[in-house]
């Protein structure tokens, strides 16, 4: 009677088909995309304080595929697992000066790379997507597009990014649904907009979607940084969580804005800088 022997592959090596097998199941997934980082906050003007960063958008998600796949007894496959993206860095926050200054946007996450069974097989990978861009005196911080996962399609359950918000106004949140191609996984929960700064102080910094799931619930979005209070510099984002399986790197919210410069300055909030996406695996399984 004949046996099922699986082995998972979480790193690049090799694989021999045994004798007398032909016919085997190949499952895997390429590296996801890493998140974008977050716009940084305005600096505040002598009089009004300054606005948010955006959010950046989350990496494309890719999801475990299978595929029967003809091997030749006796030869040695070679087996390279992606990595997934590396996050986007956050945008700095501006300093304030006498007109205000507008913040630093963030940079975009990478995309992942594929992982191959020999020359039979490619698990494609997600991509990164867009950085926030940054908040000033007059320029409100937009939210990042998000990445982009296996066959290039865009999985609606990374939601939308939040933009920032405006002086003594809240950052927008991020917002998650569950993805038409996500139909058995849950995204995790949206990061919110930072708070407003008060009387002439600076707006929130727009929180993170959360993105969509890959093989299993996806982690949440990031927290906007909160809007300065007035002469007080604007808040950082919030920590950004980590990928997980196959799930692509969420992005970092934005910076706060400053409040209005008195005598001491008042400058943006830091954007948060992406999470890196999560690598791939492949397994094999056959009878022998």
């Amino acid at each position: 009677m004949s046996k099922y022997v699986k082995q998972t592959f979480t790193s690049s090596g090799t694989w021999t088909a045994p004798a007398g097998v032909v016919n085997i199941m190949v499952w895997g997934r390429g590296g996801s995309g890493g998140g974008d980082g977050g716009g940084g906050g305005g600096g505040g003007s002598t009089s009004v304080g300054a606005r948010g960063g955006g959010s950046g958008g989350s990496g494309g998600s890719v999801q475990t595929l299978s595929y029967r796949v003809v091997v030749v007894p006796g030869t040695t496959y070679t087996i390279t697992i992606g990595s997934g993206g590396t996050g986007g860095a956050g945008g700095a926050g501006a300093i304030a000066n006498a007109s205000g200054a507008t913040g630093t946007a963030g940079t975009a996450g990478s995309v992942g790379t594929s992982s191959t069974f020999g020359t039979l097989v490619a698990f494609q990978p997600g991509s990164g997507g867009a950085a926030g861009t940054a908040g000033g005196v007059a320029t409100t911080g937009v939210g990042g597009a998000n990445g982009f996962g296996e066959f290039a399609v865009q999985l609606t359950g990374a939601g939308n990014m939040g933009d920032g918000g405006n002086a003594n106004s809240v950052g927008i949140a991020g917002s998650s649904v569950v993805g038409a191609l996500s139909p058995f996984f849950s995204s995790g929960i949206a990061g919110t907009g930072g708070a407003a700064g008060g009387a002439s102080g600076g707006g929130g910094g727009g929180g993170s979607s959360a993105p969509p799931a890959g093989d299993a619930i996806g982690p949440n979005g990031a927290n906007g940084g909160s809007g300065g209070a007035i002469s007080s510099t604007g808040g950082n984002a919030g920590a950004v969580p980590a990928s997980i399986s196959g799930s692509g790197g969420p992005g970092g919210g934005g910076g706060g804005g400053g409040g209005r410069l008195l005598v001491t300055g008042s400058a943006g909030g830091n954007g948060a800088t992406g999470a890196n996406g999560s690598n791939g695996q492949i397994v094999v399984l056959w009878a022998e």
